[in-house]
């Protein structure tokens, strides 16, 4: 099913052109049309009511919502990358487009929450899925379209109606998804306002809308800030937590194709993904190699110029915003140094106190450290991820060491041998998510992460065999 693109830039259109100088708009009609409201109360009330009509509705009918929202997400891919893009000003618009589109084939659906079957001496038991409700979900400024595309897809599923909350950069791509969502949904004859946003969201509606009566679960994918709010909502709380991710190269590793994998998967929409590659950890022997093969691939920076780098991206020990999501011909222009447009990384070497090595800095940067032996490198890789519990990768050909890797690390992601995206079904297997759920435990979530558990035990009965 496809949406007329016209249509949908016409509601758009005339939700925005209804903005005043505040933000606020002059009436609440032509706002609380396809989902966008005007206060959280209402909001809430809508998202509530169109959970319980939806609970009245069958599997197979929630089957043929999503698959409306996977074609039109699609159909729109490039469209929305393109708003994201403008809109914050972070990553690319192919990547963005890609991301899109992986979001709409990849988020498992209704086939995740299949119930379980169970039979013995004493009976039978049956486990089905069951939604929260209405779940507040707060999304980042990184992934505007792609992530509200995720959860759209995955929590409703889970039989829920969502109250979107996105970061204020990301308002207007996801007014666009949502009501094209919410279009698409009635007139699949599916309850009006099962995804809902405010027209306008400031930090303090995302506390009250966490707090809301109305609220069974609050879902934070962003920064400390609206994880705090999640964990301290009085509600069940998932959050996904910082990672800075880093990325082992021991001496047996196929060396050109770490090189690849590396810069496919930190590069990807300017690293503003949270399991991307952040940090190369290289052992010594090969070390000079690996950075010829990463050279081949990125444009090298030595002497004065790492530390002028340094002053511009990382400003009184937190990462210069200003740069995230930047192109790295962008960044090395505000350096002085003309780059090709289609240079994807900066390369540079680096110590491991470096900031770029500590700090999560989410740009086209690709810091390298020499260490001496693996064992040197494991012990650097832990520190580096400073216990974040998110994404570690290791290119090595010594299954003993990806599994010493592996159990070392505890994080919720361990990638061997490919890009970063791997760990998310791009160019490996599994699923895909926006949410990395480290610090609650869920870690990546799918439609059932967003439901619970409903058992059902019938005694000495229902056995037939």
């Amino acid at each position: 099913m496809q949406i007329n693109e016209h249509q949908i830039a016409s509601i758009v259109e005339k939700v925005l052109s209804e903005f005043k100088g505040t933000g606020k708009a002059a009436g609440t009609s032509a706002l609380e049309t396809f989902g966008v409201f005007r206060d959280v109360d209402t909001a809430a009330q809508a998202a509530f009511e169109a959970q319980r009509e939806l609970a009245k509705l069958s599997l197979a009918k929630r089957g043929e919502f999503i698959a409306a929202m996977r074609d039109i997400s699609i159909s729109h891919a490039g469209a929305w990358a393109r708003l994201a893009w403008e809109s914050t000003g972070m990553g690319r618009v192919a990547d963005k487009t890609a991301k899109n589109i992986n979001a709409a084939r990849l988020t498992p659906g209704i086939e995740d929450i299949k119930p379980l079957a169970g039979s013995g001496d004493n009976g039978l038991v049956l486990v089905e899925r069951a939604p929260y409700g209405v779940i507040a979900s707060i999304e980042p400024a990184t992934h505007p379209a792609a992530c509200l595309i995720n959860h759209a897809i995955a929590m409703l599923a889970g039989g829920n109606s969502v109250f979107f909350l996105p970061h204020p950069k990301g308002l207007r791509c996801a007014i666009a998804v949502i009501q094209a969502f919410n279009k698409a949904i009635i007139e699949l004859g599916g309850p009006a306002n099962l995804l809902v946003v405010l027209e306008e969201v400031r930090l303090e509606d995302v506390a009250a809308a966490a707090k809301h009566p109305l609220i069974d679960l609050v879902v934070a994918t962003g920064g400390p800030a609206v994880v705090e709010i999640a964990l301290t909502s009085g509600k069940k709380g998932i959050a996904a937590g910082p990672g800075n991710p880093p990325v082992v190269v021991d001496e047996t590793a196929n060396l050109a194709k770490a090189a690849r994998d590396i810069v496919v998967g930190a590069t990807f929409d300017n690293n503003v993904l949270c399991i991307a590659e952040k940090v190369i950890i290289a052992v010594d022997w090969i070390a000079d190699k690996l950075m010829l093969e990463l050279e081949k691939q990125s444009y090298r920076l030595n002497g004065g110029d790492v530390e002028r780098l340094t002053r511009l991206v990382v400003v009184d020990g937190h990462i210069n915003g200003k740069y995230v999501g930047k192109d790295a011909a962008v960044i090395l222009r505000d350096l002085g140094i003309q780059a090709r447009e289609e240079t994807r990384a900066i390369l540079l070497e680096v110590g491991p106190e470096h900031p770029l090595v500590q700090l999560e800095q989410m740009m086209p940067v690709l810091p390298v450290v020499r260490v001496g032996t693996f064992e040197d490198a494991l012990d650097l890789a832990r520190k580096v991820e400073h216990g974040f519990g998110h994404t570690a990768m290791i290119h090595s050909n010594d299954i003993e060491r990806i599994t010493r890797f592996t159990r070392a690390m505890n994080t919720t992601i361990v990638v061997a041998n490919a890009p970063s995206a791997a760990g998310l079904a791009v160019e490996g297997e599994g699923v895909y998510s926006h949410t990395i759920a480290s610090p609650t435990g869920e870690g990546v979530t799918t439609a059932r992460t967003f439901t619970r558990e409903r058992r059902l035990a019938v005694g000495r009965s229902l056995r037939i065999v």
